[in-house]
């Protein structure tokens, strides 16, 4: 048995255990990455390297200045007030945070400082809805990872740079208005899916609604909306913001410290980052490269642009979009197409990858999908058995909107938008 199919088996059997046992993935998937560093020969740097430090003080950052204004019930108003603003339209709600995340987005900030506030106030909002919080969270990830193929916005700039070294040009707008209907589509579909246009048969209690923000709520109020503009309009770090922000009220005295560190899901914290150790062992040991190869090996050229979009989709489940994904698999592009013959474009594949890539965000492993899973934990102090169940959903939505993406490829949606 090879090393990097090894490692393959490592991170199936550390997911699988973890379910089986009732045990903590993460604290499993940790364990099994020292084991697997030592068959690999992988040293102890690497290993430790592979915890994901941005991701763990974005959740810790932002989940702590949230879990702030959730203790003093400024969410649970501000949701109440929310859901009463539409009346009995309450099935608008999801398609309104979409619209809402996909615009930010767009406008620059990008993915990470979007969601990050619009996840998190989205799932608060289901949960006070009592409506699915993977679908509220599901659209808010949808509509920042959609805006963020922007020209402007961080993917979008991404795409620009690397289609331009390889000498093709004024392909970023194109590849904007494709990935963009592809992605709405996936919104579209986990709306009916999850019965969003039912929501509005959910009874609202108005009488709770008009009740008035005391001066606490207010200032917390403030510094939610504070923390909007600085991390969307001026794109500072959002966990940094966060703290400050959290400083700045408990100083004040209007939330209690002590109440909201108790409701942080240090148990999805340790979940998250310990899969994400062992997903860089097995990344390191040729796992992912080998998953990949092996999906590569099938293509044809009706297969060549679907493929791709997979294969995106699932190195973005274990690496970063932009930072990995991208830069990884859309230079290949221009040799694929040759390759592969009949009437594949370079175009096509890219706007696959750049689709697949940017939906997997859902994953429960990505920033996206797991201040879902962690703000649900917090907010109702969910058992590891809920947790797991969560995770394994989330992951389930984040694979069908990535075969979504596929079928899109396959039928030749991204052809439509080529110059």
């Amino acid at each position: 048995m090879t090393i990097p199919l090894l490692s393959l088996i490592f991170l199936g059997a550390a997911i699988i255990l973890g379910f089986v046992k009732k045990m903590n993935v993460g604290i499993i998937s940790m364990g099994m990455a020292f084991v697997l560093g030592l068959i690999g020969h992988v040293d102890t740097n690497t290993i430790l390297g592979g915890f994901p430090s941005k991701l763990f003080l974005t959740l810790l950052g932002t989940m702590f200045f949230f879990c702030l204004l959730q203790e003093n019930n400024t969410l649970e108003l501000l949701s109440k007030k929310m859901v009463d603003f539409v009346g009995g339209k309450t099935y608008l709600i999801p398609i309104i945070i979409y619209l809402v995340s996909f615009i930010l987005s767009a406008a620059g900030p990008g993915a990470i400082s979007v969601q990050s506030v619009m996840v998190i106030f989205a799932v608060s909002l289901a949960l006070q809805m009592k409506a699915s919080p993977i679908l509220l969270g599901s659209m808010a990830i949808l509509g920042a990872v959609g805006g963020t193929t922007s020209p402007i916005a961080l993917s979008g700039i991404i795409v620009t740079d690397l289609t331009t070294e390889l000498g093709m040009t004024n392909i970023a707008v194109p590849v904007f208005l494709g990935v963009s209907i592809a992605n709405f589509i996936c919104a579209v579909v986990l709306y009916v899916l999850f019965k969003g246009y039912k929501l509005s048969n959910i009874s609202v209690k108005s009488n709770e609604s008009f009740a008035k923000f005391d001066k606490g709520q207010k200032l917390c109020l403030l510094a939610l909306l504070t923390l909007v503009v600085a991390v969307v309009g001026f794109r500072y770090d959002v966990e940094l913001v966060s703290f400050a922000l959290s400083v700045i009220l408990i100083l004040f005295g209007v939330v209690n410290e002590k109440a909201a560190l108790k409701l942080i899901p240090w148990g999805v914290l340790l979940l998250i980052c310990g899969v994400n150790v062992l997903m860089a062992v097995t990344k390191e040991l040729g796992g992912i490269e080998l998953l990949s190869n092996i999906l590569a090996s099938l293509m044809v050229p009706v297969t060549a642009g679907p493929i791709m979009g997979l294969t995106a989709g699932l190195m973005s489940w274990f690496s970063s979009a932009n930072g990995v994904v991208l830069p990884t698999l859309i230079p290949t592009v221009t040799d694929i197409s040759s390759n592969v013959g009949g009437n594949v474009t370079a175009f096509e594949l890219i706007a696959a990858i750049v689709g697949g890539a940017t939906v997997a965000g859902i994953s429960p492993l990505s920033t996206g999908g797991s201040l879902i899973l962690a703000t649900y934990t917090q907010e109702t102090n969910a058992s590891e058995t809920e947790q797991q169940s969560v995770f394994a959903r989330l992951f389930l939505v984040s694979l069908g909107v990535v075969i979504i993406i596929v079928l899109f490829a396959l039928v030749g949606g991204f052809k439509l938008f080529q110059g």
